[in-house]
């Protein structure tokens, strides 16, 4: 196999504090675990991107860190824009997933315009939701995680990634497209890697290529995530095949 994937990763340093930077090594991980190579770009503020991407991911951090990217992810809205319309995938993540909406709406009644590129609106809040978390139950399996936020998404007609029934209740981030956003830390590619492997498979359709079944390695680190996923089931009450 040939082809090489480009991931970009926005704003590592600023957007980065809760582990979100496994997802990105569990992309490119799988990637090579199956025979392709993985080119990972990080981005910094100030940067350009690059010309050509497979997958884009941008993690989580606090409001500063958000506060102080967001001017840059809108410097960056029109390519970003043209990569959504072309199909690539983008994985945004808390803070991540409110810079690249379209607005965020601060305590004080201090709207600032985002970059525009998923369908939601983020209202800041004072309390924090924060603890392990499960979702209703998919084909794929149920989503679980950890949250951290002081956020609450609007996001219209949009769907929601996953509905939350264990842990806290409610719709769970968004999908639109090609394009996903989750407050689910964990990080959320390792702890649910049919998500991984759903955006890898978007990346690769896009060259032509399929992703090949899992082998060995892929799926003893597939176990340990199940494993893990119902370690979480058991604590929120639940059995621990439930996932």
């Amino acid at each position: 196999m040939t082809t090489a994937l480009r991931i970009a990763h926005l704003y590592p340093a600023e957007l980065g504090i809760n582990g979100d930077r496994g997802n990105v090594i569990a992309l490119a991980t799988r990637l090579r675990w199956r025979g392709f190579d993985c080119d990972v770009v990080d981005v910094a503020v100030g940067d350009a991107l690059p010309s050509e991407i497979d997958l884009v991911h941008v993690g989580s951090g606090p409001r500063s860190a958000r506060d102080a990217v967001v001017p840059d992810a809108r410097r960056h809205a029109a390519r970003l824009h043209e990569w959504a319309a072309a199909a690539v995938p983008v994985l945004a993540i808390g803070a991540g997933l409110q810079a690249l909406g379209m607005s965020i709406l601060a305590p004080d009644g201090t709207r600032r315009e985002g970059a525009g590129i998923l369908p939601i609106d983020s209202v800041d809040l004072e309390a924090r939701t924060v603890g392990e978390v499960l979702g209703e139950r998919s084909t794929s399996g149920r989503f679980a995680g950890f949250l951290n936020h002081a956020a609450r998404l609007e996001i219209g007609h949009a769907t929601p990634l996953t509905v939350l029934v264990r842990g806290a209740n409610g719709a769970e981030g968004v999908r639109t497209g090609s394009l996903i956003g989750t407050h689910l830390h964990g990080p959320v590619l390792p702890m649910n890697p049919w998500l991984a492997d759903e955006l890898l498979t978007a990346s690769l359709a896009r060259h032509g290529e399929k992703l090949p079944e899992a082998e060995e390695r892929t799926l003893e680190a597939d176990e340990r995530a199940r494993r893990a996923r119902g370690a979480i089931a058991r604590r929120l009450g639940g059995a621990s095949d439930d996932v």
